[in-house]
């Protein structure tokens, strides 16, 4: 790994977890890219095209520290059981992916590597493991604690029933009632109903 290549993962990872993440990217094979933020995703895993192409990571560069690396773990996850298992159609988040995420993040479940209100919530994540972080409420709470945001801004929880907001995709919504972890909203663009998560930012 190049001097340049390591002061990146210094500028996204928090500073313990920086040598394991760099252990990992020298002993793989896969690009890593910091992108843009994308409403739809935090990060992804791409498998290669072509019989010289080569697999990639991406991560949207505006994560915290703790939500890149559980991101970033996510996504090695999937390039792992891509490699150990090159002949097998699997769910994308089956018990294949599940077991090898769980036995990743363990040992970043560290006092110097994650606050402890992380950790906890983390612990409880890999109880009932979910395809996205972001899906399990408890979990995303306690990482938007630690996100650098204007102190004003809102998330659809905040908003009472009744209230019309929009997303940073332009689409207009009323607020509706909660159905277990999110929220029916009438989209006003199209009259549709949509399942938001609570933990969405409007304007």
């Amino acid at each position: 790994m190049t001097e340049k290549e390591l002061q990146i993962l210094q500028r996204y990872f928090p500073p313990a977890a920086v040598p394991m993440v760099a252990e990992a990217y020298t002993h793989s094979r896969f690009q890593l890219k910091f992108k843009k933020p994308r409403n739809s995703k935090l990060g992804d895993f791409r498998a290669p095209r072509g019989e010289k192409g080569i697999c990639c990571i991406t991560l949207n560069g505006d994560l915290n520290p703790y939500q890149m690396l559980v991101t970033f773990v996510h996504e090695y996850a999937h390039y792992l059981v891509y490699v150990n298992y090159p002949r097998r159609r699997l769910e994308p988040h089956g018990e294949e992916w599940k077991q090898t995420f769980a036995e990743l993040l363990l040992p970043y479940l560290r006092s110097d590597i994650f606050p402890e209100d992380v950790i906890m919530a983390l612990q409880r994540h890999l109880k009932h493991i979910k395809a996205s972080s972001t899906a399990d409420t408890n979990l995303a709470k306690v990482m938007k604690r630690y996100d650098i945001k204007d102190s004003g801004t809102l998330t659809v929880e905040d908003l009472p029933e009744g209230s019309v907001f929009q997303l940073p995709n332009g689409m207009t919504f009323k607020k509706g009632p909660k159905r277990r972890t999110r929220y029916q909203c009438e989209c006003l663009n199209n009259g549709r109903i949509y399942s938001v998560s609570g933990m969405a930012e409007v304007k």
